[in-house]
């Protein structure tokens, strides 16, 4: 299990996300395995970065 940081307050296991897809310029819609989706206001380079472990 890997969590990873993609906002300031949401944290996710990386094993779990099936795909990341850009959803406009600032954000980004995550699907996860289990079915569930998340559209957070973050930049698609800086989720892909925080579940590369190139995070800030």
């Amino acid at each position: 299990m890997k969590l990873v940081k993609i906002d300031e307050d949401l944290y996710l296991n990386s094993d779990f996300i099936k795909s990341v897809e850009a959803d406009g310029e600032e954000s980004t819609f995550i699907t996860m395995v289990t079915g569930g989706e998340l559209s957070p206001n973050v930049p698609i380079k800086k989720i892909l970065d925080a579940i590369n472990g190139d995070e800030e």
